[in-house]
C-alpha cells in the first residue's frame, strides 16, 4: 500500500512539474520560434515570457531562437495591444497584463479602463439584484413582525439597484463612444 501511495505521489509530482512547462521536448525541437512569438504576443504575454520557453527547453538541451521569437512577438503584441482589444479585455473582466510596449500601452490601457468600468458596473448591479432576490425569498420565512423592516431593506436596495443600473448605462455609453473614436477603431 505504501508503495502504491508513493507511486501516486511521484506521478502527481511529474504531472505538476510538466504542467508548469510552456513546451514539451517535441515542441522545443520543432517549434517555429517566430510563429510561437506571434502567438504569445497575440495572447498578451509579456516580452519576458520567452524566458519560460528557455527554461522548459533547457531541460532537454535545446536552445530557443530568442531573436526569431522576439521578432514574432513584436508582430503579435501589436495585434493584441489595440484600443478595441483593451476594451474587450476590460469588459470581460480580465486583468490588464501590462505587456504592451510603451508606444501601444496608452491607448490599450485607456480601452481597458473603459471596458473594465462596464464590467465592474455590471458586477455591482448583479450583486445588488442577487441581494434583493435573496431578501424577497426570505420574506416567506420571516416572522410577521419583522417583515416591514425587511421590506424597507428591499426598497433601499432597489434604490441602490437603480443607481447601479444608471452607472452601468453610463459606462456602456462611454464604451460605445470610445469605440467610435478614430483611435478606437
Amino acid at each position: 500500500m505504501r508503495l502504491f501511495i508513493l507511486s501516486c505521489l511521484a506521478l502527481l509530482g511529474a504531472i505538476f512539474l510538466s504542467s508548469c512547462q510552456t513546451l514539451n521536448q517535441e515542441q522545443c525541437q520543432v517549434s517555429d520560434w517566430a510563429q510561437l512569438g506571434v502567438s504569445d504576443g497575440q495572447r498578451g504575454f509579456a516580452q519576458t515570457y520567452v524566458a519560460n520557453h528557455q527554461e522548459a527547453c533547457s531541460q532537454f538541451g535545446i536552445s530557443v531562437d530568442v531573436i526569431a521569437w522576439n521578432t514574432g512577438w513584436q508582430q503579435g503584441i501589436a495585434t493584441y495591444c489595440t484600443p478595441l482589444n483593451g476594451l474587450t479585455v476590460g469588459r470581460e473582466g480580465r486583468n490588464n497584463p501590462f505587456s504592451c510596449p510603451a508606444q501601444l500601452a496608452g491607448s490599450f490601457n485607456e480601452g481597458h479602463r473603459v471596458g473594465r468600468a462596464v464590467y465592474d458596473a455590471r458586477l455591482t448591479r448583479d450583486r445588488i439584484q442577487s441581494e434583493i432576490d435573496a431578501d424577497i425569498a426570505r420574506i416567506a420565512t420571516t416572522p410577521p413582525a419583522d417583515i416591514p423592516a425587511l421590506q424597507l431593506q428591499i426598497e433601499l436596495k432597489r434604490n441602490r439597484l437603480s443607481q447601479a443600473q444608471f452607472d452601468l448605462l453610463r459606462a456602456e455609453r462611454e464604451a460605445d463612444l470610445f469605440r467610435l473614436r478614430p483611435y478606437g477603431r
